[in-house]
C-alpha cells in the first residue's frame, strides 16, 4: 500500500520541482511554481484519461459494430409459433442446439435447421434477338397452322 502511494507521489513531486525551478527563472516563487506544477500535472492526467476513455469507447463501439455485422451473417429471421407470431432475429450455430426466448410469450423456442439441396440452373435468354436467331437457324419449328 505504501509502495503504491510512493510510486505515485514521487513522480508528482519531481514534476512539481521541475516546474517550480523553471518558473523561478520567470520570477515566480518556488511554492507557487510547485503548486502550479501539481495543478498542471493533475489537469494533464485528467485530459489524458479523458482522451484515452474516449478512444477506448470508440474502439469498443467499432468492435461491437463488427461483431454485430458478423452476427448478421450467422443468424436467421424466425417466427415464434405462439399466437402472436413475433418475428425475431436469432443467432444460429451449426455445431450446437439453437434456442431462443421469445420476447412476447417468454417461452424458450427451439430452432431446427434442415439441409435442402437444389439444382442450380442458368437463366435462359428471353430477348427477342435471341429468339429470332434460334428461329432463323431452324432449331425451333413454327407452330402448324390449322
Amino acid at each position: 500500500m505504501v509502495k503504491k502511494v510512493l510510486a505515485q507521489l514521487i513522480p508528482l513531486a519531481f514534476g512539481s520541482i521541475i516546474f517550480s525551478v523553471l518558473l523561478h527563472y520567470f520570477n515566480v516563487s518556488y511554492i507557487v511554481g510547485g503548486l502550479f506544477g501539481v495543478a498542471v500535472q493533475f489537469a494533464g492526467f485528467y485530459a489524458f484519461r479523458s482522451c484515452l476513455n474516449a478512444y477506448v469507447a470508440l474502439q469498443n463501439k467499432k468492435l461491437e459494430n463488427e461483431r454485430m455485422k458478423e452476427l448478421s451473417y450467422q443468424g436467421l429471421g424466425v417466427t415464434c409459433p405462439c399466437f402472436k407470431a413475433v418475428r425475431e432475429f436469432v443467432p444460429i450455430k451449426l455445431n450446437a442446439p439453437n434456442y431462443y426466448k421469445c420476447s412476447e410469450c417468454k417461452k424458450v423456442i427451439g430452432v431446427y435447421i434442415t439441409p435442402e439441396t437444389a439444382l442450380v440452373t442458368e437463366p435462359q435468354e428471353s430477348s427477342l434477338e435471341a429468339v429470332n436467331s434460334i428461329l432463323a437457324k431452324g432449331l425451333i419449328g413454327l407452330p402448324k397452322e390449322q
